[in-house]
Order: structure tokens, then C-alpha cells, then sequence
């Protein structure tokens, strides 16, 4: 019985982080980009990786369980969606100019938030 007890532990062991951020809490963050670099197409692939970058961190955490790192996944993509969503938006009332590819993936993340 004691064999079997220690991996039963062990293979719960991953679930505890999820399990423990249950709660979810509101997440707002300041995300930075430079509009003149949405003018090209490696310009916008790096403001789009920024973008991500900046919105993996602000909805990670440590479980206060087991103090293991935790990423809430729906959080990172509506914030993407929403922050390029906004990005796009000013950027075009600006009047500056915005690469196709960044246009692009500004609708199609909102377009793939709203499926699900």
C-alpha cells in the first residue's frame, strides 16, 4: 500500500498550482510599443512579440500553495487581443502608417478571443 500511495502524491503534485489560483482577479497592465516601428513588417513582428511579452508577464504568479510559477493562458491571449487591438486603433488615428501583417493579426486575435 505504501508503493502506491507515493505516486498517487506525486502525479497530483502538477495540479496543485491550477487548482490554487482558482480565483480569478482582474489584470490591467501599461503595455509599451514603439508606433514608428509599425510602419514595417519586421517592425511589427517585433511589436506583436513585445506585445506578448509584456502580457505573459503581467498575468504570471506564483502559486501561494506551492509557490510554483503559474501563467493564465486566457489572460495572456485577451490581453494580446485587446492590447493590439487598441494599438492598431491609435496607431491609425495618428495617421501613421501600419505594416498589413500587423493589421492582420490585430483583427484576427479579436476575431479568435471572441470565438471562445
Amino acid at each position: 500500500m505504501k508503493k502506491l500511495i507515493f505516486p498517487v502524491l506525486l502525479a497530483t503534485m502538477p495540479l496543485i498550482p491550477a487548482t490554487a489560483i482558482a480565483e480569478s482577479e482582474f489584470v490591467t497592465a501599461n503595455i509599451k510599443y514603439d508606433a514608428t516601428l509599425l510602419a514595417t513588417s519586421e517592425g511589427a513582428g517585433l511589436v506583436i512579440e513585445s506585445v506578448k511579452a509584456q502580457a505573459h508577464r503581467a498575468c504570471s504568479s506564483r502559486s501561494s500553495v506551492s509557490n510554483m510559477p503559474y501563467t493564465d493562458t486566457d489572460c495572456v491571449k485577451t490581453m494580446v487581443s485587446s492590447a493590439t487591438k487598441q494599438i492598431l486603433t491609435a496607431t491609425e488615428e495618428a495617421g501613421l502608417p501600419v505594416a498589413p501583417e500587423f493589421a492582420r493579426n490585430a483583427v484576427t486575435l479579436v476575431a479568435d478571443a471572441g470565438q471562445r
